[in-house]
């Protein structure tokens, strides 16, 4: 970051956080206290984007309020929740919602309280991990609302599709969703967190079970997403322009018959009757349905979990910056580096065929550990002629009692 958007930052930082402790004052139930927070959280997450909206603030000498009220609606353009089809929509189709693949909330409030040199390294550090997030392409996932959120009502083509199954909400579904784990374990603010490395040690985890879970959802409709590449005639990356993906939601508009027959075809086994899902198409179900890479699991069986996982990232069009970074940030990050770079690299494969990625923020017992790793796996399947099983609990529980041992050090 130049000397001149980190003084921009500091200025912009410095006049949200005078303004909420006035607001906290006056008005302490006030509905804007969720919006500083939010847009807040953006414009740490990611100043670059903001530079000239800054400046501009700056020389007009904008009020925090007006600030955040710009940044929201540049949110709102690219969001485009109310389907108003707006230019800067990232939606592939109408209907779509936009996830953030990381929450603009992580960390709730920690980056915004840092002073600006610790809150720019601890941003390179989780960066260097985890990828970019705010409001970015690579961030802003066009997702289907089968498996973005349990409560979400779903739309425009997707719903009609899945109104003809019987389905009217997303939980209606058992395909994974990439919103399982919410509130603080992942937006959570960080108590006592004044230095860079406080920061990260309190973000990597939630930035982990938002990858873990986002990764998830997006393999499990991958092959959805085929379908519509097939229709489209090209494939679809996330990295399109407004322009480009104008095109292709006009080209689905056009064809909806044959993209309500592609959704119907890949939902219906997943639809839940009588509190259970019919499983006619995956003889594994939906719990393991999203590993069709068999490297990816033979990598698995033999304990390779990061070799299993930068396999099957070969197939998820998420990008390098989701597999890669660990080791590269290892030397800037030491202590922190020893043990949320290992937690970066391993978890995700193994919390994608064993158990949710919250194990690392809760304790352990080693007596479970040992009897999970003696009593092996128990879910076997076959890919070709090679027989899998997937790793018991051991693994993820390790990994979980790693990091809790460093955190109470």
């Amino acid at each position: 970051m130049d000397k001149e958007l980190a003084q921009l930052e500091e200025w912009a930082v410095n006049l949200i956080n005078d303004y909420e402790a006035v607001l906290q004052q006056k008005d302490p139930k006030s509905s804007q206290h969720k919006r500083t927070k939010r847009f807040s959280g953006e414009l740490v997450a990611n100043p670059e984007a903001y530079g000239e909206l800054l400046d501009m603030a700056r020389s007009k000498n904008m009020t925090a309020k007006d600030l955040l009220a710009a940044i929201r609606s540049i949110e709102s353009n690219l969001l485009d929740e109310s389907s108003r089809g707006t230019s800067m929509s990232r939606k592939q189709l109408m209907s779509d919602v936009i996830h953030h693949f990381y929450a603009q909330r992580t960390g709730g409030d920690t980056l915004r309280k840092l002073s600006q040199a610790d809150r720019q390294q601890a941003r390179a550090a989780l960066r260097e991990l985890f990828g970019p997030w705010g409001n970015v392409p690579e961030n802003l996932k066009s997702l289907f609302r089968a498996g973005h959120l349990k409560s979400d009502a779903l739309k425009g083509i997707e719903g009609a599709a899945a109104a003809e199954l019987g389905v009217t909400q997303a939980k209606g579904l058992t395909l994974p969703k990439a919103h399982t784990t919410t509130g603080k374990l992942v937006t959570g603010d960080v108590p006592g967190a004044t230095t860079w490395r406080e920061a990260v040690e309190g973000m990597a985890p939630q930035m982990d079970i938002q990858r873990t879970e986002g990764l998830r959802s997006i393999r499990a409709l991958q092959p959805l997403m085929d379908k519509l590449d097939a229709i489209a005639g090209n494939k679809y990356t996330g990295l399109e322009s407004a322009e480009e993906l104008a095109v292709r939601r006009n080209l689905f508009t056009a064809r909806s018959d044959q993209v309500q027959a592609a959704i119907r075809e890949f939902y219906e086994p997943f639809v839940v009757q009588g509190g259970a899902a019919k499983f006619r198409a995956f003889g594994v179900g939906s719990a393991v349905g999203f590993i069709t890479s068999e490297e990816a699991m033979i990598k698995l069986r033999e304990g390779d979990y990061a070799g299993a996982f930068q396999a099957a990232g070969k197939e998820m069009l998420i990008g390098e910056a989701v597999t890669q970074g660990a080791q590269r940030v290892l030397p800037k990050l030491g202590t922190v580096g020893r043990v949320a770079a290992p937690i970066a690299q391993a978890i995700a494969p193994a919390a994608m065929a064993a158990t949710p990625l919250q194990t690392i923020t809760k304790g352990t017992d080693p007596n479970k550990i040992l009897a999970a790793q003696e009593r092996g796996g128990k879910l076997s399947f076959n890919l070709g002629s090679v027989k899998l099983t997937l790793p018991e609990l051991g693994i993820t529980e390790t990994l979980g009692g790693m990091y809790e041992a460093f955190m109470s050090q």
